[in-house]
């Protein structure tokens, strides 16, 4: 069974509590996942499709990597671990970019956003398929517009305008 930790909306640490505990509506509490985007030197980011078997929005593209940071876990050890076990690639903490936090408060997450640079093709990842149906490489202007399509996980406009500008910041460093 996954066990989390829990927060108050700023960040108190509650208790641990079970990964269904937490996936409810309205659980009065939040709990934090790690998520990335990971980029490369041609200006391009790597995206994912969701598998079929996910329970939320199967077979929608999605951030190139996330997941649940698990009880006691730092948030950035739960994305190394969280990259290896979806895109099959290991990281250490210098290939991590801590680029913002952001509240979710429709699903009670506070999600820390983190932004990789790989330099490797799509076909060399080493996907998780339960997870992950497939991965690819788009152009930074492709990404905008999906990010905003209707075949893309829903997040918030804020969210993805904040995504958007650390991408570019990155890119503006190439």
């Amino acid at each position: 069974m996954e066990m989390l930790d829990t927060y108050t909306r700023d960040g108190k640490f509650l208790e641990v509590k079970s990964r269904e505990e937490c996936h409810v509506d309205n659980p009065g509490f939040y709990h934090k996942p790690a998520w990335s985007w990971v980029y490369n030197s041609k200006g391009e980011v790597l995206v994912q499709k969701r598998s079929m078997n996910k329970k939320v929005f199967p077979g929608c593209w999605d951030m190139s990597c996330a997941g649940h940071v698990d009880a006691g876990e730092r948030t950035i050890d739960g994305l190394i671990r969280e990259v290896k076990e979806e895109l099959g690639v290991d990281i250490t903490e210098k290939d991590c970019h801590f680029e913002f936090e952001y509240i979710e408060d429709e699903c009670f997450e506070i999600g820390q956003l983190y932004t990789i640079k790989m330099d490797r093709e799509a076909k060399d990842f080493n996907i998780q398929e339960e997870e992950v149906e497939q991965v690819k490489w788009v152009s930074f202007e492709e990404f905008k517009k999906m990010l905003f399509g209707t075949e893309w996980c829903p997040y918030s406009d804020e969210y993805k305008y904040k995504s958007i500008d650390a991408l570019e910041k990155r890119f503006e460093e190439l």
